[in-house]
């Protein structure tokens, strides 16, 4: 069954021109911030394949209301029906892919794959009209009707799926329904169902379509909702003789009555049926209605189970953990494609999702780095400062090793402003930062071969280090902090040392504090208490290299 290869938009709604080529691929997860146009890319694709004649279409669809240009909406498909690619249908209009290359011609050769092309036009009268185009010159557009685009099997899941349970034409019951069918079986099924009813109202489901009720009971059970009392009966609603009152009912209850994420779980259950053979699935926000570990499910289902092509969005750090860094592409408002990702962010994916969903990506060398970004956010939320999240800013964990440096450059590469804080203690790393800085990358980072710690015990006040020990001392306790410290202390240690401010004990807590598997503050909430104690000195130190850092972060993060 058909899948999308690439999709172009003119004048639709929020987008005045886009144009996107997905290639071969089966799984595909749209993120971006609100209004940057997820959802508008869904409702386009649905709006080109759809299967009704009389899709409705309003001045406002247009791009800023803009009647004057035409709304277009192109889309280029492969893997398809057999019944639309013989030559007595659209045969003659099939364009070539090279698989190699993701280019379409109009001129097929032998090793091409073969693709069709629907647009959509809608002008100012607001009549849509759906054509079949190649672009050679003796070849005119041909219309493509209505059960033409209902063979493709496309549905879009969005707040409105209470007709998913119904029979009706265009549904994907009804696409499921017609699989069922033998060649000596008409679609005269459903009228026949309701007669029956006629004379057994409620008292049992109807037999005819039992075998694809049972269908949608099991793979609904796979997707974490349990609807074994579904009987399919007579929904009283505006009852009358025609297959559009015919639906699923939970005993006497209709589904359309459910709770919203049975609902579209339910729905995405029938869709997935229709998808064995091949379809397109579209889901809008597929966290919506849904707990977490139900939307995690949900997103690891879909990737194994798809048997057509399945495109989501979600705002969900949930469901994004469950997919490959291929799947993801992110929409920027006002861009006219999507930035995709590379695979060096798939550890990424897994420790910082949300970073994902962010316009700016603070990435941290580690733990202690995205404390101390925290620290300065919490204090900047007390002081009534713009925070991160109003400033569309995550703070994404490198790690360590060197996965910040090649977290910075994918995520730049993948269209977000990026800055690298990190320490200068390691040579191989302190090397590849000019070419960071080329790439646009701001680097915040420590003297040279100085690490965060050194410049925390060599910068502060005193008052604020024996802050920073006693923080020590609440978890650890005093005798193990002060041995530590004691022992890395070049001679005799003085039993006043807290009162004694000197170069050789700053030293000694430093070497203490970075003690390999006794770290101090290598844990993200022990970074956010260094983060507050660096804020209330930030006047005392601020002619400091800390007190620099300090300010680069502050600035970055105010985009000065």
């Amino acid at each position: 069954m058909a899948k999308i290869h690439n999709l172009k938009i003119s004048n639709f709604k929020g987008l005045k021109r886009f144009e996107q080529v997905f290639g071969i691929t089966d799984f595909i997860c749209l993120i971006g911030r609100g209004d940057s146009g997820k959802t508008t890319i869904l409702e386009a694709i649905s709006a080109v394949l759809s299967p009704n004649w009389n899709l409705s279409f309003y001045d406002s669809d247009f791009h800023n209301g803009d009647i004057s240009n035409p709304i277009e909406i192109e889309v280029s498909l492969y893997d398809l029906p057999a019944t639309l690619i013989r030559e007595s249908k659209f045969g003659l209009f099939i364009r070539g892919l090279n698989v190699k290359t993701n280019k379409i011609s109009d001129e097929i050769e032998d090793d091409h794959v073969s693709i069709l092309t629907v647009k959509l036009i809608v002008d100012k009268n607001l009549e849509p009209k759906w054509y079949v185009i190649n672009k050679r010159e003796s070849q005119q557009p041909i219309e493509i009707r209505t059960g033409d685009r209902a063979s493709l099997n496309v549905f879009l899941i969005s707040d409105y799926v209470d007709g998913h349970f119904s029979w009706s034409r265009g549904n994907p019951l009804n696409a499921l329904l017609k699989e069922e069918e033998t060649t000596t079986e008409k679609s005269n099924v459903l009228i026949d169902a309701f007669r029956e009813a006629k004379e057994k109202i409620d008292s049992t489901s109807f037999s005819h379509l039992d075998n694809v009720v049972q269908k949608i009971k099991l793979s609904a059970t796979a997707l974490g909702v349990d609807i074994n009392d579904t009987q399919t009966t007579i929904d009283f609603k505006n009852i009358a003789l025609k297959d559009g009152r015919i639906s699923l009912h939970d005993h006497t209850v209709p589904f359309r009555l459910k709770g919203k994420g049975s609902k579209r779980l339910i729905s995405i259950a029938i869709q997935l049926e229709v998808a064995k053979t091949g379809g397109i699935l579209l889901i809008d926000e597929i966290e919506q209605g849904l707990e977490p570990d139900r939307a995690q499910h949900l997103a690891r289902v879909l990737k194994k189970k798809n048997k057509g092509q399945v495109f989501i969005t979600t705002h969900s750090r949930d469901v994004l953990v469950e997919l490959t860094a291929g799947d993801v592409f992110k929409m920027k408002k006002g861009n006219i494609n999507l930035h995709s990702f590379d695979s060096s962010l798939q550890g990424c994916i897994r420790r910082n999702p949300e970073a994902f969903f962010s316009e700016r990506v603070l990435v941290c060398e580690g733990a202690t780095e995205v404390g101390i970004c925290r620290g300065i956010n919490n204090f900047r939320i007390e002081k009534g400062d713009p925070n991160a999240a109003l400033l569309g800013i995550r703070f994404a964990d490198g790690q360590g090793g060197s996965n910040h440096v090649e977290y910075a450059k994918a995520f730049k590469k993948s269209g977000y402003d990026v800055s690298l804080f990190c320490d200068s203690d390691v040579p191989e790393i302190n090397k590849v930062k000019p070419k960071l800085v080329e790439l646009g990358i701001r680097v915040i980072d420590c003297e040279n071969s100085k690490s965060i710690e050194n410049h925390l015990f060599e910068d502060l006040p005193w008052e604020a280090v024996l802050s920073l020990v006693q923080y020590r001392i609440k978890e650890k306790g005093e005798s193990s902090v002060q041995d530590s410290i004691e022992w890395r202390y070049d001679g005799d240690f003085p039993y006043q040392w807290r009162s004694n401010d000197h170069p050789a004990i700053r030293d000694a807590i430093y070497q203490a504090s970075v003690t390999k598997k006794k770290e101090w503050f290598k844990r993200t909430d022990h970074g956010e208490f260094v983060g507050r104690i660096i804020c209330e000195n930030s006047d005392a130190i601020k002619e400091k290299k800390l007190g620099q850092i300090f300010q680069e972060l502050s600035n970055w993060m105010e985009n000065v």
